[in-house]
């Protein structure tokens, strides 16, 4: 337990490749546990991603079993994850997902960011899924995990400009699809 403390201590002072040393003594069994709660590999995939997102945001909050710790990160990922796709069936059933999927296309970043942070609707996530890596990672991070510009740009190892080019090429296919599909 001291030795991931002193690891996650490191990571906290800028050594990344300490955190690598932390992901790979736990990777299959953080991965197990997220393919258990999810049932599926794309799922669990992103629980992984997610967990470890949340981790890397606070490593200076674990002050129990790193284990532990991360598989309490893992289970509260997951329960999330489920409030928010009940939340957007529930949104979807009601005929409402138009009204949020303009608001994303719009300029507007107040609407935009409300939208994004209070529905992942099925068609935004899944349209999110198949954007290319770059821009999705990018999108994850700053909408549905909450980073800023320079959080993002941080946790990417990419210049501020880069994080928002990147947000712009995937707000921009992003609205691209909506009309196409005739959603706006």
């Amino acid at each position: 337990m001291q030795e991931e403390q002193q690891l996650l201590q490191a990571f906290s002072s800028g050594d990344y490749s300490a955190i690598e040393t932390l992901v790979l003594r736990y990777e299959d069994s953080l991965f197990g546990l997220c393919l258990k709660l999810t049932m599926n590999r794309p799922d669990a995939e992103d629980l992984y991603q997610q967990m470890w997102l949340k981790a890397m945001q606070r490593p200076q909050s674990c002050t129990r079993s790193f284990k532990n710790w991360m598989y309490t990160i893992c289970v509260n990922s997951y329960k999330d994850s489920v409030r928010r796709k009940k939340t957007a069936q529930r949104i979807i059933s009601s005929g409402e997902e138009a009204e949020y999927a303009l608001a994303i296309a719009a300029d507007d970043e107040t609407a935009e960011n409300t939208a994004i942070n209070n529905l992942n609707n099925k068609w935004l996530v899944s349209k999110v899924a198949q954007l290319q890596d770059k821009h999705r990672i990018t999108v994850i991070l700053h909408y549905f995990q909450g980073l800023d510009y320079k959080e993002c740009a941080k946790v990417l190892g990419l210049p501020i400009g880069t994080v928002k080019s990147r947000l712009n090429a995937a707000k921009k296919t992003l609205r691209m699809q909506m009309e196409e599909e005739h959603i706006v």
